[in-house]
């Protein structure tokens, strides 16, 4: 059962990662070769939204190690 926890903690945070980080790194690169602020705004968010998600997926499984 650890085992399967562990998986899916993991895999979780992978694609926390590469979501929403990888989404909020393109709105920057957007945003600065495109000269738009909203852009900016949204990559911050978005940056945001990835430690809050980290953070959820650390205290949802820190009960179960």
């Amino acid at each position: 059962m650890k085992r399967i926890n562990y998986l899916i903690q993991k895999t979780l945070i992978f694609l926390n990662i590469i979501l929403f980080g990888l989404g909020s790194f393109l709105c920057f690169i957007v945003a600065v070769i495109d000269m738009q602020d909203r852009l900016l705004i949204g990559g911050v968010l978005l940056l945001l939204l990835t430690f809050a998600n980290q953070k959820i997926i650390y205290y949802i499984f820190k009960n179960n190690d």
